[in-house]
This record gives structure tokens, C-alpha cells and sequence, in this order.
């Protein structure tokens, strides 16, 4: 549990499952577990946490180089987008290979919020604030606390987490064992 309030709080209408999620936003690897979870009819049953997991050390303390460069820049800009958070990350999933393209450019970090600004200009403003950095911090902290590993995507249903082996072949089975709330999945 993170008291600060940190995690960025999905709830559809019908969700019937606790989940936490850590992610990167321009995690190829969470961007297809993304769309699986989607696929199967799950994403839209979860009461979801995301805990933003940028691999990036321009933000994350515990990296010495960045994996995917730009992710502190997208993951801000998630932060400060209120209610469509979900949107923007999308969005950024949609748009990784360009984000971290334009990241690697000379442009960087100027030019991922340039593309940001492109779609989402009244969130620009707040990237840069201070409170939006501590909400990012708090949620490298609650990953420090809780003792995970510096991997992404991780999914939790409740308190069980979800095997990196069970994310592929063998989801649909897993949720189901783990979640008999979620039902019959598609």
C-alpha cells in the first residue's frame, strides 16, 4: 500500500480485480502486455494502480545509463494528466518507437516534450514542476520499499504477482487461477 498518494488510480465502471501495475511507458515489453491484458478482456475489469517504473536515469536513481531514454519526460507528462491517464500512456505506447527516436536525437528531452506538447499541450506546464518530479520520486521509493526488481512490465493481482513466465503462453490460464473474479476472459 502507498499512503502519499502517489500511484495513478484506474477504476472502470465493473472492475472486480485489485491490480498493481508497474510500468515503463516506452517499454516495448509493456507495451504488448498492454495490449494482451486489452485483448483478453482484462484491463477493463481491474481496479488498477500503475506505478510509473521510467527506465531512464535522468529521473531514476537507480539506473547508471538510460534503457529507454525519454521515459521520465513521458512519465511526467502521464503525472500530469489527471484523469486520462491512461490516454497518454496509450498514447506513448502508440508512439514509442518515434519518442525514442526523437529521445536518441539531439533534440532529447526537449524534443520528446515538443511531440508531447504536439498532443497534450496543457500538460507541458507541469512536467517541469517540482510536485510532479516528488510524485515520480515516491514512486521509485514505493519500488524501493517494496523490494522489486528493476524490471518492467509487473503485474500483481492483490498481493500475488504475476510470474514473468505467466505473461506469455499461459496468461489467460494464469489470470483465471489467480483471479476467479475476472471470469471467462475472450
Amino acid at each position: 500500500t502507498e499512503t502519499s498518494g502517489a500511484l495513478i488510480h484506474i477504476a472502470p465502471v465493473g472492475a472486480v480485480q485489485a491490480a498493481t501495475m508497474f510500468v515503463d511507458p516506452l517499454c516495448p515489453t509493456c507495451k504488448g502486455f498492454h495490449e494482451r491484458l486489452a485483448i483478453e478482456g482484462v484491463m477493463d475489469k481491474l481496479d488498477l494502480q500503475i506505478v510509473l517504473f521510467p527506465l531512464d536515469d535522468a529521473c531514476n536513481w537507480m539506473l547508471d545509463r538510460p534503457v529507454h531514454p525519454g521515459a521520465c519526460v513521458v512519465s511526467k507528462a502521464i503525472l500530469c494528466s489527471d484523469a486520462r491517464a491512461m490516454g497518454v500512456l496509450e498514447w506513448a505506447y502508440e508512439n514509442q518507437e518515434t519518442i525514442i527516436a526523437t529521445a536518441k536525437s539531439e533534440g532529447g528531452d526537449a524534443g520528446v516534450r515538443a511531440l508531447i506538447a504536439a498532443r497534450f499541450p496543457d500538460v507541458v506546464a507541469c512536467i517541469d514542476k517540482k510536485e510532479t518530479s516528488l510524485r515520480l520520486d515516491k514512486m521509485l521509493r514505493f519500488i524501493v520499499d517494496n523490494q522489486l526488481a528493476v524490471s518492467t512490465p509487473q503485474l500483481f493481482l492483490g498481493d500475488q504477482r504475476l510470474c514473468d513466465e505467466d505473461t506469455d503462453i499461459g496468461l489467460a490460464y494464469t489470470l483465471r487461477k489467480l483471479s476467479p473474479t475476472l471470469g471467462a476472459l475472450k
